[in-house]
């Protein structure tokens, strides 16, 4: 009995101690089945570090190694052993120090961080080795169950695995050599924790190179993974010496036998060390999303969104309690001494990178990716979102004045370069036009391949003192250009860029649709041409602007609705324009303009445009038979030739609804108006030259055009006057002296009235005159005065004219009160004191002469024959005193110069100056030769002026003497105009002829250079053309300047005694050979 309640005793006691050992245990479950709930992807990451840290604090030159080989997950490290203290901490999963003997500084221990490496499984071994004063006991397989999800169970657990350590301790084996070396082999068991070793995985080789350069412990890293060995061993870090004051290092790291470069900044006295995103070709590159931006050193996983290309490690950063970030801006009074240092810290980490920005201490080819500038501004904390837009602020505006933009001429401050809107980055499918486009006004841009990225930072920035470009600015721009600024097919992709994101607003807002000229409208008022060639387009284009202007260039249709420009809405836009315009009204001058044709025209009077006309005239020469003979075609061509224009016709098929043809009758109606209105001010010179042009316009009417040619003025008058064809009559065949009659005694001009017979045809039928209604008209002004009394009639040479013709039958029917008269009003004439002397030598002469005299009389020119037979008396009589002229000169010359010769001169010189009005053909032409030993010596030439209007003249072979004969010719010019005496100027005295006498002399240097080129060309008559006839015209300055008679006179011996004495050495000469 006392022996069964020993036993009960002892077993209660146990019981009670477990009972207590397990409740103390329950705060260590439940700790960890909360941290269980919360593990996420990040977690798994976290857990790598977790293990990389403790390894770390274990070790001075720590390397590891992380397999990942059969799906599972292990980690071995090199540092120091466990000792039982933190081997119960590890089972317990609470903070214990690796040792109290260590003197190695402790960034972590087993407690919440290490909770994280479970993801990889709850169930993990250790092999490794346990440490109790100088024994080594050999941790082999050491497994640590945490799989339950009850509390009382995973204390069990605990409890049981704390045993395990005591059991080793009393029971394990012995390691009298150890080598220090711990591996961690979690057993996954659900594929969650697949997930997370996978996950786990994923960032180690961006991470590792990082983290081999802030912490100086870690040196080896080696991954195995699928069969592949990736190896990671820092090599050095050294101080990049420089003059800027940068504290800059370069790291050096192996993997795989390859060396990498890692760039980064250290400020000593607050432990902070930026890695810079530069790599060994001195190339910025972007950090890759999933790596934390900041460290403690090891990565701080959840500060991925950092908003900065940089990374920040600092030793003396105060983590959050999962360690994803640092306490920066809350309202927790704990964490306010916290959040202050965190934030000094990053504000001096901030003036670190942008003191070495400033320094540029590195030249990297490509400064953009320095520009990743994006914290966190909108999250539900309002506070960390108020701090984090003022540290966005600090950064940008650091950055605004740093030239680390790339522009097509060279590097600028962000501040003063243009970037695109987010709008145009949300959709990037067309942005080489876009850029391509803004280029064009925009010269400050990034350059193409790296603007996209660039204006992707600077919309992160949100700064609003930066530039950028959206889809307003670039089709405003594109409003005021044409289309010729701008590649065709780069706008159209682009507009349809504009369409897909639904702006089709800007097509209505601004113009921006090109037309067929290439120029820029509105959406709405664009219309689709429809059967309108290019022939077409091209007039319309100067007929109608307005309305071709409207017409939208074939390549923009897209899916827009447009009303349609048909050939009908053509014809009606241009007979509406020339309606607007008064085209009917107005003329148009030829390009070159004749204004000799032209009478005055009206300043008043609107012109027409040429080019516009021109293309008038084209359009009216469309038709769809090129050979057409209509009389409106007729016209149009007789208008293109007037305006030297071609007169082909320009064909344009008929469409097969006629409805949609064009209507040009309208047009050619007024084309033909605006042409009269012209036609009407041409002068009576240039009408006299065109009847027939004339008759050719005329011969163009027809119905369509009867309003035109009614009241136009383009029919010529006899007097070749444009009138109206309704202010003139037909000429029924009246007689031409009829006509002239009638004007004299009625004064004033039928032929005003009279169209030209070859238009009687146009005139109505019961609009004409007759001769015999002229006639009448005539005898009627006759007879109003008393006819009785003829020689004082007004009319009395006239009455006496038809009175002479009465004997023909016609004159007698047209003049029958005449006729009756005749008899009485010739007994009167003849009974006239003035004229019956000159009547009685009339009838006085031969009949034969009466007969003669009575036929010129009657002739209608015998006026103008009484001219000719005066005019060739006078000549008569000049003749003959021009030869007495030559004569009494010559003899005259002749008599003082064989006075003042000596008597032997006198028998060698001889003077020719025949009496006959031919001369002989040794004078060549000349009136006077001197000669001497049978050898004439000297020419001169004769010629009198009678009228001042008269010049002096010269044959062809009087030019030709005077040139051969230069020195030995003289032209004398009696100016009879001269004379002021009251003799008969036709037997003037030799005495007062002398006194108007001039000698040219040496006139042949003059001549010379007009006739040397033609008397060469005679000297070979067959081969060479030249002149066979022609006269030369003496100026009177020329004639007044000669020598007088005397003075010649004297000269001439000279030139006598000379040439005398000249023969006489030559005859010696001959003579002695």
């Amino acid at each position: 009995m006392e022996e069964t309640s020993k036993l009960e005793r002892e077993e209660i006691l146990n019981n009670a101690i477990n009972e207590s050992e397990l409740s103390d245990l329950k705060q260590h479950a439940d700790k960890m089945i909360r941290g269980f709930e919360n593990f996420n992807s990040f977690s798994s990451n976290r857990a790598v570090w977790e293990l990389v840290q403790n390894a770390c604090d274990l070790s001075e030159n720590c390397e590891v190694t992380i397999d990942y080989r059969n799906n599972g997950f292990s980690f071995t490290h090199n540092g120091s052993p466990f000792n039982t203290k933190s081997f119960i901490s590890l089972i317990k999963q609470v903070s214990g120090k690796y040792g109290d003997e260590s003197e190695l500084p402790e960034v972590g221990k087993y407690g919440t961080g290490f909770l994280t490496t479970h993801t990889f499984g709850r169930k993990f071994e250790i092999n490794s080795v346990l440490k109790a004063k100088e024994t080594y006991f050999e941790i082999k397989n050491f497994l640590i169950d945490r799989s339950p999800r009850e509390w009382k169970e995973l204390s069990q657990n605990i409890k049981n695995q704390k045993e395990k350590v005591y059991n080793l301790i009393r029971e394990g084996a012995i390691l009298p050599n150890h080598t220090n070396k711990t591996t961690f082999t979690f057993k996954p068991e659900s594929s969650q924790e697949q997930k997370y070793i996978e996950e786990s995985s994923k960032d180690l080789e961006d991470y590792i190179p990082i983290v081999l350069t802030i912490n100086d412990r870690l040196n080896k890293v080696e991954i195995l993974k699928d069969n592949k060995q990736t190896f990671f061993e820092r090599i050095s870090k050294i101080k990049v010496p420089n003059h800027q004051g940068i504290n800059l290092f370069k790291t050096t790291i192996k993997l795989n036998g390859n060396n990498k470069i890692v760039y980064s900044i250290i400020d000593e006295t607050d432990e902070i060390e930026i890695i810079l995103p530069i790599n060994e070709d001195l190339e910025l590159y972007t950090f890759p999303e999933r790596i934390a931006r900041l460290f403690l050193y090891y990565p701080l996983i959840g500060s991925e969104d950092f908003g900065l290309n940089f990374i920040i490690n600092c030793k003396q950063f105060l983590p959050t309690e999962p360690r994803d970030g640092i306490h920066l801006k809350s309202n927790k009074d704990q964490v306010q001494e916290q959040e202050q240092e965190n934030t000094r810290l990053i504000e001096k980490a901030s003036k670190i990178i942008f003191d070495f920005l400033k320094s540029n201490v590195l030249k990297v080819s490509n400064p953009l990716l320095y520009a990743k500038i994006n914290f966190q501004r909108d999250s539900e904390n309002t506070l960390l979102n108020e701090y984090f837009e003022g540290l966005q602020s600090l950064w940008t505006e650091e950055f605004k004045a740093l030239p680390i933009v790339e522009t097509l001429t060279g590097f600028k401050p962000v501040n003063e370069v243009c970037f695109f809107e987010q709008e145009i980055l949300e959709n990037i499918n067309c942005f080489n036009e876009i850029y391509e486009i803004t280029s064009k006004f925009k010269d400050n841009l990034p350059i193409s391949s790296s603007v996209q990225m660039w204006s992707e930072y600077a919309n992160e920035w949100s700064n609003e003192s930066l530039i950028f470009v959206g889809h307003k600015n670039i089709v405003e721009y594109i409003s005021e250009q044409e289309l010729s600024s701008f590649n065709k097919s780069t706008l159209i992709n682009y507009y349809s860029h504009l369409i897909g994101i639904e702006k089709t607003k800007y097509f209505s807002e601004l113009t921006l649709l090109p037309n067929l000229d290439g120029q820029f409208r509105y959406l709405a008022p664009l219309l689709t041409p429809m059967d309108l060639n290019e022939t077409l387009i091209n007039i319309g284009k100067i007929l109608i602007p307005d309305s071709i202007e409207k017409l939208i260039h074939t390549d923009f249709h897209f899916n827009f609705h447009y009303e349609t420009f048909n050939r009908k809405s053509f014809s009606n836009s241009v007979k509406t324009i020339l309606d607007e315009l008064q085209i009917s009204s107005k003329i148009c001058l030829p390009e070159s303009t004749e204004l000799d044709d032209y009478n005055d025209i009206d300043a008043s009077i609107e012109k027409i445009d040429f080019v516009f006309f021109k293309s008038l005239i084209k359009y009216c020469k469309l038709s769809n038979n090129i050979n057409s003979q209509s009389k409106p075609i007729n016209l149009t061509k007789i208008i293109s030739i007037y305006y030297t224009l071609d007169d082909d016709l320009i064909e344009l098929n008929n469409l097969s609804n006629l409805e949609d043809n064009l209507d040009i009758r309208s047009a050619r109606k007024i084309l033909a108006q605006a042409f009269c209105n012209l036609l009407q001010f041409h002068n009576k010179v240039w009408v006299e030259k065109n009847i027939q042009f004339l008759l050719d316009i005329a011969n163009c009417n027809e119905d369509s055009l009867k309003d035109v040619f009614s009241n136009s003025k383009i029919f010529p008058n006899q007097i070749n006057q444009l009138k109206s064809i309704n202010d003139l009559k037909r000429d029924l065949e009246v007689l031409i002296e009829i006509k002239d009659l009638y004007n004299k005694v009625n004064i004033e001009e039928i032929r005003e009235d009279l169209v030209y017979k070859e238009f009687n045809s146009f005139i109505a039928e019961d609009r004409f005159i007759t001769t015999k209604y002229l006639t009448t008209q005539i005898e009627e002004t006759f007879f109003n005065t008393d006819i009785r009394d003829i020689n004082e009639h007004p009319f009395k040479e006239e009455i006496l004219g038809i009175i002479s013709k009465l004997s023909k039958k016609e004159y007698a029917e047209l003049f029958p009160r005449l006729d009756d008269k005749k008899a009485n009003l010739m007994l009167e004439i003849v009974t006239n004191e003035n004229t019956k002397d000159d009547i009685f030598s009339i009838v006085t002469l031969k009949e034969s002469q009466l007969k003669s005299l009575g036929k010129l009389i009657q002739e209608s020119n015998f006026e103008d024959i009484l001219n000719v037979a005066n005019t060739l008396i006078q000549q008569q009589i000049e003749n003959k005193s021009d030869f007495r002229h030559k004569y009494e000169i010559g003899t005259n010359i002749e008599r003082l110069i064989r006075e003042k010769l000596s008597f032997e001169l006198q028998e060698r010189v001889t003077f020719d100056n025949s009496k006959e009005i031919e001369t002989s053909d040794i004078q060549g032409g000349q009136d006077i030769v001197i000669i001497i030993d049978e050898k004439p010596i000297y020419f001169i030439e004769v010629k009198s002026r009678w009228s001042s209007v008269s010049s002096v003249s010269m044959s062809k072979l009087q030019l030709q003497r005077a040139v051969e004969e230069n020195e030995n010719y003289a032209l004398c010019s009696v100016d009879i105009t001269r004379y002021s005496g009251i003799n008969d100027k036709y037997h003037l005295p030799i005495e007062e002829v002398l006194p108007l006498t001039k000698f040219v002399t040496n006139i042949g240097n003059t001549i010379k250079p007009l006739i040397s080129e033609n008397l060469s060309a005679e000297k070979n008559l067959t081969d060479s053309i030249h002149l066979i006839d022609y006269r030369g015209i003496i100026p009177q300055e020329i004639i007044k300047k000669g020598t007088d008679f005397s003075e010649f006179v004297n000269t001439l011996i000279a030139i006598i005694n000379k040439n005398a004495k000249e023969f006489k050495l030559n005859e010696v000469e001959n003579t002695s050979l």
